[in-house]
């Protein structure tokens, strides 16, 4: 698989990540752990060896450019790392080598441990460039090219830091020391030239192409505002580290100077003063230029963020004008198919009323009417639907109301004075849980209206219809004359009462009915969890 040099940008797999993606026992990590151990101790075996033929016990004398160039390339293999695989592979074998080497030179653990630091804090001047900005490593591109000498720059200077604590340990002379310093920072850039572009340069594709294979490597990394705060703060630190320790330093070999010699000469006190100058205006230069490179990222974040956030806003407006406008012709879609389901069971309707009309049988005109009252129950429903806000819900008071009052005009005998009365909580239904409600009010009024009143010229129909947690209380109820005593209601085959009976268990509904003398009661209890949430 080919990759082009864009994709070199700086993934790199940590210690966390694959442990906590693959596992500790996995076969490619811990291969990748022991071949890197191994490497780590040939680093410190050549680093013994380098002592043992003198290559590291440098003094002014002996110091040149080539000695400076052989003297790290543990150096180089720790940018190579740093690059390839992660900063964690780089820094652990560079900090031990370089540990070791002071040790073995006679520089005390302190001041080995801070001489260590300074080539960390060169390899730390990689990590945050290609971190933060994402620049590509492959060196395949004049931007690839500039920008890695540039980084390559700053990282020598930084290292070069501690050639001052390495000089004023050995009591070098204030001129050997800017001498020292001078070949230590150009030794090291220019061996990054030399030895680490040619390096990167030819393997870099082998080396992305064998880890691919090996791993799936970790998505790139946003550059948060903590970290670059984090990334400041600890550069500026350890710099702060340096300037203090060579402050410390410098003063310590300053008054043993003077005690041994019992004099103190201009130009010896002028050279001193010289060093800790340069390794401050070094530092300062380090901190400016590591600052300026988070205001520019703080910059170039907040126009990210921006640019981000509205572009965002935008697709968001777009996006809820898209849904406002799929909405409105749903809406209109949905009002037209009610509207037609309105007009259909009106046409039916009709048609059951001219049926109606040309019959001249009694019982068939009966069977029409009540007929013609559940279709007409059922397009109330449609209707108010198609005239609510809601497209889903309707006022289940005004809808039974509607019921009732077509079921009273429809059903009302001239000849009587019936009054039907409303009781009823308002709330919204579903329509779906509505039409088989209608249908069951609908069918006990028709039949309180055609027998509960034989006999009487006078009477009252009333409709309850109460919220009581957890259930609906719906009562349907007459001052009429009562089923007759041998009559068992529950067991009529008539199509009312099926249908009374099929709505009631859809409804998971309790159906208590009294009759006497004094009247009929249809008492329901619907759960509210069978029509709808309130």
């Amino acid at each position: 698989m080919q990759h082009k040099h864009d994709d070199y940008r700086w993934r790199p797999l940590s210690f966390d990540y694959l442990i906590s993606q693959f596992g500790i026992k996995h076969r490619n990590v811990l291969g990748s752990f022991v071949g890197w151990i191994i490497l780590t101790g040939i680093l410190v075996f050549l680093t013994i060896l380098l002592h043992q033929i003198n290559a590291l016990n440098l003094t002014a004398d002996e110091v040149d450019l080539l000695s400076i160039v052989a003297f790290n390339p543990i150096y180089i293999l720790g940018i190579l790392l740093l690059l390839w695989f992660g900063f964690e592979w780089g820094f652990i074998p560079v900090y031990i080598s370089t540990f070791v080497a002071s040790i073995l030179a006679g520089v005390s653990i302190i001041w080995s441990t801070i001489i260590s630091l300074a080539f960390v804090l060169g390899l730390l001047f990689f990590a945050l460039a290609y971190h933060s900005f994402g620049f590509s490593y492959s060196l395949r591109s004049i931007k690839s090219f500039s920008i890695f000498i540039v980084i390559s720059f700053l990282a020598a200077l930084a290292s070069s830091l501690g050639s001052f604590i390495w000089s004023f340990f050995h009591q070098l002379s204030a001129p050997d020391t800017l001498l020292y310093w001078k070949r230590w920072w150009t030794g090291t850039f220019f061996q990054s030239l030399i030895l680490a572009v040619p390096l990167l340069y030819l393997f870099t594709p082998s080396v992305e192409k064998f880890k691919r294979r090996l791993f799936k490597l970790p998505p790139g990394k946003e550059v948060s505002i903590g970290w670059i705060y984090g990334s400041v703060t600890t550069v500026a630190l350890t710099l702060f580290v340096f300037i203090f320790s060579s402050y410390l330093l410098g003063r310590i070999s300053l008054n043993q100077f003077i005690e041994s010699r019992n004099i103190t000469t201009a130009a010896e006190i002028i050279g001193a003063l010289e060093a800790f100058e340069i390794i401050a205006w070094t530092s300062i230069g380090l901190i400016v230029i590591t600052a300026a490179s988070a205001f520019y990222l703080l910059n170039n974040w907040n126009r990210s963020l921006r640019y981000e956030v509205e572009t965002r806003t935008h697709d968001l407006n777009e996006n809820r004008k898209k849904l406002q406008q799929s909405l409105k012709e749903k809406d209109i879609l949905f009002k037209e198919i009610q509207h037609r389901v309105k007009n259909n069971l009106a046409q039916v309707h009709g048609l059951l009323e001219l049926q109606e009309a040309m019959s001249e049988k009694t019982e068939i005109s009966e069977l029409l009417k009540i007929s013609k009252s559940r279709i007409r129950t059922m397009s109330l429903a449609h209707e108010a639907l198609y005239n609510s806000e809601d497209f889903s819900k309707i006022s289940f008071k005004k809808y039974i109301q509607r019921i009732g009052d077509i079921t009273h005009i429809s059903f009302k005998n001239s000849s009587k004075e019936l009054a039907l009365i409303y009781d009823i909580e308002d709330f919204d239904i579903d329509m779906a849980k509505a039409i088989p409600l209608g249908l069951m009010v609908s069918e006990i009024l028709i039949n309180a209206h055609k027998h509960a009143f034989d006999n009487r010229n006078k009477g009252l129909i009333e409709v309850q219809c109460k919220i009581a947690e957890p259930n609906m209380m719906l009562r349907i109820m007459d001052n009429g004359n009562g089923f007759p005593a041998d009559l068992e209601i529950r067991k009529s085959n008539s199509l009312g009462m099926v249908l009374v009976d099929s709505f009631t268990q859809q409804l998971k509904a309790e159906l208590d009915i009294t009759s006497n003398s004094e009247g009929t009661s249809f008492s329901f209890a619907i759960p509210l969890a069978s029509i709808h949430d309130r």
